[in-house]
């Protein structure tokens, strides 16, 4: 029997879909179009980055057009309902890499005064999607001082290791010992955020901290303690 193809709904007719990277109209039950699938910059050298604080740091693409552009509307523009694709992704990415042997799934957190302005953390609904795709529990573990809260954008290594420095503490009656975390952040460029956060769940105990980010920052030679 054929079966029978969904229309789409007056809000679908109204409000139609638009790719999530060059935003341009396209079919109803799509998210991307096909130029940008083609054109995104995948990372191709299926090879974790390794840092000293966690074991290894897994991303699908380069932090660079067209997909910066989108990654910049999703985490300053509201956004939000980008997190559902680019945690897809990342999820995908992991189970190609077969890394799914986890005891939770957590996330880098941005300041409450930050959130409060946003409305969201996004590196926490990355990490809600990836929990959900690969069946594992989301736990909150790391809240972030206000008083560390400070702009990192375009600081190099030493200022932003420098501004992170004890920025993190673990939440209290969370029990760490001996598990193996996944840690979700939205994109690395200098490591400083996944190392001062795996440090943070390490002295609580964590035996393992592997990261997953949507993209880094591409090197010609990796540095081996980027993230």
């Amino acid at each position: 029997m054929e079966q029978k193809r969904r229309l789409p709904s007056l809000g679908q007719l109204l409000f139609p879909s638009r790719c999530i990277i060059c935003r341009s109209i396209i079919g109803w039950s799509d998210f991307i179009c096909p130029e940008c699938a083609r054109s995104l910059p995948y990372v191709t050298a299926q090879t974790p980055v390794h840092g000293d604080l966690f074991e290894a740091c897994y991303a699908p693409f380069y932090y660079e057009e067209p997909l910066r552009e989108s990654f910049l509307r999703y985490k300053f523009n509201g956004f939000r309902h980008y997190a559902k694709h680019y945690g897809s992704w990342m999820a995908d990415f992991l189970l190609r890499e077969n890394q799914t042997e986890f005891d939770l799934v957590t996330w880098c957190p941005i300041s409450r005064p930050r959130r409060w302005k946003r409305n969201y953390d996004q590196s926490q609904l990355l990490a809600q999607v990836i929990a959900e795709r690969l069946s594992l529990p989301l736990t909150a573990t790391l809240w972030k001082s206000h008083r560390r809260a400070l702009s990192r954008s375009g600081s190099d290594k030493a200022t932003r290791t420098a501004i992170l420095l004890n920025a993190y503490s673990v939440l209290p009656k969370t029990s760490l010992s001996g598990k193996h975390i996944l840690l979700v952040d939205d994109i690395v460029t200098t490591g400083s955020t996944l190392s001062e956060c795996a440090k943070t769940l390490k002295l609580a105990g964590a035996d393992e901290v592997t990261c997953v980010t949507l993209a880094r920052k591409r090197q010609t030679k990796p540095d081996p303690q980027d993230g």
